[in-house]
């Protein structure tokens, strides 16, 4: 590919209008080029592509003629020292190392332009492109692992962009994206034995692939790792051969995806007694509130919570469908609401405050995953499974300050001593925060005229909950102040 440069006139027509290339462009002919040459001019091409990454500074260009090139190291940025370089690519280039990765661009905003497919890369036992950089661009790149390397293209950057991409036969993955904001469009891949098409993983956010696809990676034609995020999958597909698609990630959009489903139209009950003996049944839920010093049933106010799903018991992504609930109190109005319990906000007590009854100050080993005004879930496994909830009031440091969500027992801070009496094993994970749909109350109402009475209740949409995320509910009474309380267990589904 030449860039016009000049301008003038040809029979008398002005062509100063003619597109020029601000940069150096470089010449690389493998066949009858030599290093020592100047590169500027395609009679005087250098021979290698690494001495054209060489001698080009930020903004130049290399047009690298028909050949193979069997160079080890080449990195388009040096390092990430140069930006804005690029590859133009004439028909029938192919980069073939004898090992090592076999193009790296590290450096920022670098093009890699290949029309109709013509760049092939042929990995020897490692990954055919790196792009560590950020915001750059490959268009028309053909990957051939052959069965021998590694990754087609492992993208770590942030911002790039890749179109019409392909890889054949890697032994891991196709296509492994870390980088966030990374876009593939109308790429594609064939694989074997346990790779995988599209790996997104290391907590990337909003990547986004249209109309590509995967054939025959046995582990997952498309893989979402858990941390990923607002990822969107458009117009894409899996087909024969692959395995089935893995979503571990949260707020992925399979938009109008066409092949094996993420999710298979089964449910489960949560508890539930094996068959083989576990006598597991539903929980019970009260609306008595306790404490170290005594129990309260008052109208209006929230029980006791009750742990339905205790974290890390489903250690995989899972959909929240509905709920089983039946009645031990007949004729009474009472108010549930479920919150989910995020594992990975969980935060462990870190010397400080005895985390006892009354304590209002705690100190816990990372506060990051809170804010003010959250709800909080408190327990101990080996006291207080079930837990407490508090609310927090400050933040400082690692340092957080709660309170109860209500004083009208006259009572303040933390209602049971669990460092007493479990000391090592406090745990605060978050429940609520209205600002963050993933974390708001799930609330219904319920009311029996008979006991025992039962009712099966199917979510309009299901709920996600991520891998180890936990369950619980709370009750409180809305029409007497007597001790009331129902049985309850979920529907629900593993991806």
């Amino acid at each position: 590919m030449t860039v016009a440069r000049t301008s003038g006139t040809i029979a008398g027509l002005n062509i100063g209008h003619i597109p020029q290339f601000g940069g150096t462009i470089y010449y690389i002919d493998g066949t009858n080029g030599s290093d020592s040459n100047s590169g500027l001019e395609p009679t005087s091409a250098f021979a290698t592509i690494g001495k054209g990454l060489t001698e080009a500074s930020s903004g130049d260009a290399l047009n690298i003629r028909q050949g193979t090139y069997t160079e080890t190291g080449l990195d388009v940025g040096s390092g990430g020292t140069k930006d804005g370089i690029e590859l133009w690519i004439e028909i029938g280039v192919i980069i073939a190392p004898a090992s090592g990765v076999a193009l790296t661009i590290s450096g920022d905003f670098c093009k890699v332009w290949s029309p109709g497919g013509s760049l092939r890369v042929d990995p020897t036992a490692a990954t055919g492109v790196l792009v560590s950089g950020n915001f750059n661009y490959l268009h028309d790149v053909r990957v051939r692992a052959n069965s021998s390397g590694t990754l087609g293209y492992d993208v770590t950057g942030t911002g790039c962009v890749l179109d019409n991409c392909r890889c054949a036969d890697p032994t891991v993955a196709a296509f492994k994206i870390q980088g966030s904001k990374t876009k593939l469009s109308d790429c594609c891949t064939g694989g074997n034995t346990t790779s995988i098409g599209f790996w997104i993983t290391n907590s990337c956010t909003k990547f986004r692939a249209r109309v590509s696809g995967s054939q025959g990676h046995q582990t997952a034609g498309w893989q979402v790792d858990s941390g990923v995020e607002d990822a969107v999958i458009f117009s894409c597909y899996s087909g024969g051969g692959d395995g089935r698609v893995i979503d571990n990630g949260t707020r992925t959009l399979w938009a109008m995806f066409d092949g094996t489903s993420a999710r298979e139209a089964h449910e489960h009950v949560w508890p539930r007694s094996d068959g083989e003996g576990t006598t597991t049944g539903p929980v019970n839920v009260t609306n008595e509130a306790q404490d170290e010093t005594g129990n309260q049933d008052d109208r209006y106010y929230w029980g006791e919570p009750t742990m339905v799903v205790t974290p890390t018991d489903i250690a995989q992504l899972w959909d929240w469908l509905g709920y089983n609930i039946a009645g031990n109190t007949i004729s009474t109005v009472l108010q549930g609401a479920f919150y989910r319990v995020g594992y990975a906000s969980l935060a462990a007590r870190n010397a400080g405050n005895a985390w006892d009854e009354g304590a209002t100050v705690l100190t816990v080993d990372d506060a990051s995953p809170f804010l003010v005004d959250d709800l909080v879930l408190i327990r101990t496994p080996g006291y207080k499974p079930n837990g407490e909830v508090q609310k927090i009031t400050n933040i400082a440091g690692n340092v957080i300050t709660v309170a109860r969500e209500t004083v009208a027992s006259g009572r303040t801070g933390l209602r049971w001593d669990h460092t007493t009496n479990d000391g090592g094993n406090e745990e605060m994970y978050l429940i609520r925060r209205p600002s963050d749909w993933g974390f708001h109350a799930t609330d219904f109402n319920y009311s029996a005229d008979t006991a025992r009475a039962f009712s099966e209740i199917h979510f309009s949409e299901h709920r996600e909950l991520q891998s180890n995320d936990g369950l619980i509910v709370r009750m409180m009474n809305v029409s007497d102040d007597g001790s009331d309380n129902f049985d309850l267990s979920i529907l629900y589904r593993e991806a």
